[in-house]
């Protein structure tokens, strides 16, 4: 009976208790799914906003020193209000440079913030 009680609370109860950290998830993003679509990778850096008015745009600075920019209109303006946060990106990546930021461009498909 202790056995199914542990199991029980390992899989049902603590995965419950993780998700509140995602309240902050914008609308619209999924957070993170169990599921990535085939050719998406995750990437983990902070929201950068780039370029100067009126001409600006949002891009993602990793912790490992690559800078890409958004390619969707409609997520960066979700991704806007995320400026200086780490957030873990799930994303498809050109593998062309960007016209704006060196490392290429990224299509969001999901995020969460981490801190």
């Amino acid at each position: 009976m202790k056995k199914v009680l542990v199991i029980f609370l390992l899989t049902a109860v603590l995965p419950g208790l993780f998700a509140f950290g995602k309240k902050d998830t914008p609308p619209g993003a999924s957070g993170t799914d169990a599921k990535q679509p085939a050719g998406a990778v995750v990437i983990l850096g902070r929201v950068r906003i780039y370029g100067s008015e009126p001409h600006t745009y949002v891009g993602i600075e990793t912790q490992d020193g690559k800078y890409y920019a958004i390619s969707s209109p409609e997520k960066e303006k979700e991704i806007w209000n995320l400026q200086g946060r780490l957030v873990e990106f799930t994303v498809f990546l050109s593998s062309r440079g960007s016209l704006f930021l060196r490392d290429g461009t990224v299509t969001p498909l999901s995020w969460r913030t981490v801190d």
